[in-house]
């Protein structure tokens, strides 16, 4: 190569080198850019956790002052958050607000994929009418000891219609703060495109035999295309409706035409645990359930409850009693309209006769917890009566509880075993959630949902 061709080649791969540093430059400088580089090497979740107002994609109380929030089919406080798309089901969200002047509280909505990630579907993707819209529905307390405004919603409505099914998460802020959210919640909307069948029954490893529960089950897509099961499908199979020890991406064992089979011996087991404990405030003028006594405070001015004395349960044999898999209700006898009429009391828990535990802490957990480990519900040891303890500000109603050991070095996943014990014959719930992803396509349809009772064959 002569002179002249070596100079234009040097030229050519400066030109390209120039090239490339601008574009990166821009890239890296831009709000897409940046936004990307934080979605993939950034603060960890747990990083951005500590900042009050980072946005997570499940059930979140984002202030202290908002309590009991509630989301469910419009039919009844007991039912799960789900229902089907264009069906004429309604979900219906209550929370109350302990700051008693009316704030414009506004709403809107995330689609997401099935592992709860935003999914890249565009507002008018999804949603047929307003992205955001104010909760006009809201009142006082009435006779109250702590006064607060109970808002309500439901949806979809006359400004909200929704056009895609899978993963969603309504969010709740206050106007003009649409980055600082009061509450999140999860709901799902999906389709009959598929049937499933599913099977309880003893875990079949010998181990586990007493202790566990197998799920297997059947999806028949006999009408509804699925190339490849394989890949474009992601399964969840949940406990009483509960996100914290869901199993997911089970694939099927065995295709036989339009049937897919998840048979497994391990892989879609789950600790029976055992029957909830309960507890029953729906009245506070006598003991009811599980309440050993009910005395006024004057200094708070507040009732406080002092419940009957748990005891560890994990080595006791198991037996049977209904119980509500984990929810709760809200409820007052004395009264025509619960959502307002229903006092906040001062619940007294006491586990008694226990060693502490060295490797974790122990947790009240339950629905009215949102399945997750908070400080508010934390028990706190008391040596001289060798018992846990803890008190919690509690809307009237029913509850479900136990008690979870949330062991050293774990962030989500408890041990309710620790001191409630597990059972294979205890009645639980299970449901299974079928997404699929179409080719070519950006998000994750939610084309079949089943639940089966562990007592109902």
């Amino acid at each position: 190569m002569n002179k002249i061709g070596l100079n234009v080649f040097f030229l050519l791969i400066v030109s390209i080198l120039i090239f490339f540093i601008t574009i990166s430059f821009r890239f890296f400088t831009s709000p897409f850019g940046m936004k990307n580089m934080k979605n993939k090497v950034s603060l960890t979740p747990d990083d951005d956790y500590f900042k009050s107002n980072f946005l997570r994609y499940e059930d979140f109380i984002y202030n202290e002052n908002i309590k009991t929030v509630l989301l469910h089919n419009s039919s009844s406080q007991l039912t799960n958050p789900i229902i089907p798309l264009n069906s004429g089901e309604i979900l219906k969200l209550t929370f109350d607000d302990f700051r008693i002047q009316p704030r414009d509280y506004y709403y809107s909505f995330i689609h997401c994929n099935a592992n709860w990630t935003p999914s890249d579907l565009k507002n008018n993707e999804f949603i047929d009418g307003y992205f955001e819209d104010i909760i006009f529905d809201y009142h006082y307390s009435i006779n109250t000891d702590i006064s607060y405004l109970n808002y309500q919603l439901t949806f979809p409505n006359e400004h909200v219609k929704f056009t895609k099914s899978g993963n969603y998460i309504i969010k709740v802020y206050e106007v003009g703060k649409e980055n600082e959210p009061v509450l999140t919640k999860r709901f799902m909307l999906y389709e009959n495109q598929v049937s499933i069948s599913i099977d309880t029954k003893r875990a079949t490893s010998v181990e586990y035999q007493y202790s566990k529960q197998e799920v297997d089950f059947k999806i028949d897509h006999t009408g509804y295309q699925i190339l490849d099961p394989f890949r474009s499908l992601n399964v969840v199979v949940m406990q009483n409706f509960r996100w914290d020890n869901a199993i997911y991406n089970l694939q099927p064992r065995f295709i036989k035409d339009n049937l897919l089979d998840f048979d497994y011996d391990e892989e879609n087991n789950f600790d029976g645990n055992n029957e909830f404990r309960a507890f029953d405030l729906k009245s506070i003028r006598y003991q009811t359930m599980n309440v050993e006594r009910i005395q006024y405070n004057n200094e708070k001015k507040i009732n406080d409850v002092f419940l009957v004395f748990d005891e560890n349960r994990s080595y006791k044999k198991y037996y049977t009693h209904p119980d509500l898999n984990g929810n709760f209700l809200i409820k007052r006898n004395e009264g025509e309209n619960s959502s307002v009429e229903a006092d906040y009391v001062n619940v007294h828990f006491t586990l008694a006769n226990v060693m502490p535990f060295e490797d974790g802490n122990l947790y009240l957990f339950g629905k009215f917890t949102n399945w997750k480990f908070k400080e508010e519900f934390k028990m706190h040891y008391d040596s001289i009566s060798s018992s846990y303890k803890n008190e919690v500000l509690l809307k009237q109603g029913y509850y479900n509880y136990v008690y979870c050991l949330l062991k050293d070095g774990s962030k989500n996943v408890g041990d309710i075993s620790a001191v409630e014990g597990t059972h294979m014959l205890t009645e639980n719930d299970y449901s299974i959630l079928v997404y699929h992803r179409l080719p070519n396509q950006i998000y994750d349809r939610l084309i079949g949902f089943h639940t089966a009772n562990t007592n109902v064959k």
